[in-house]
């Protein structure tokens, strides 16, 4: 998905696309598009768009995410920190991490354990399984080292 696309998604659902949250938008594919792609944390998206918005305020960048997470643009990942962070759905892709838990480095993991939610649903058939996360903590290669 490239910005074209998500302008055209935003006009289609008639959410107006101001020049902040453009802004938002190109941080969040710029960082999509990077080879070891990384989620972001609000603070970390305010201080790279107030780089051409210097008055813009944090507040103004979670509207915007939450806006963008209703229409399934973000979506939000939380890893033991206790920092929201968020990543932009490239073509609606659904994926999980491995989470570094002394440098806090992720990585997409390339598959789902749909598995674990088929058995959860044959032990819970009354459950309906809405949506779920899946988020693998360890210890990258670089800190494993270090100790």
């Amino acid at each position: 998905m490239f910005m074209c696309d998500i302008v055209a998604r935003l006009k289609k659902t008639g959410i107006r696309l101001t020049p902040q949250r453009q802004e938002v938008l190109q941080v969040l594919l710029e960082g999509a598009l990077l080879e070891e792609r990384q989620p972001l944390s609000a603070e970390e998206i305010l201080q790279k768009v107030r780089q051409r918005y210097p008055g813009i305020s944090l507040d103004t960048i979670y509207r915007t995410l939450a806006t963008f997470k209703k229409l399934d643009l973000v979506c939000e990942v939380n890893f033991r920190d206790g920092c929201r962070r968020f990543e932009l759905m490239l073509q609606e892709e659904h994926h999980h991490h491995l989470v570094c838990l002394k440098c806090g480095h992720a990585r997409e993991l390339p598959f789902c354990p749909a598995d674990c939610l088929a058995r959860a649903q044959e032990h819970y058939p009354d459950f309906e399984i809405a949506d779920h996360a899946f988020t693998v903590y360890g210890y990258c290669e670089k800190c494993r080292k270090s100790y």
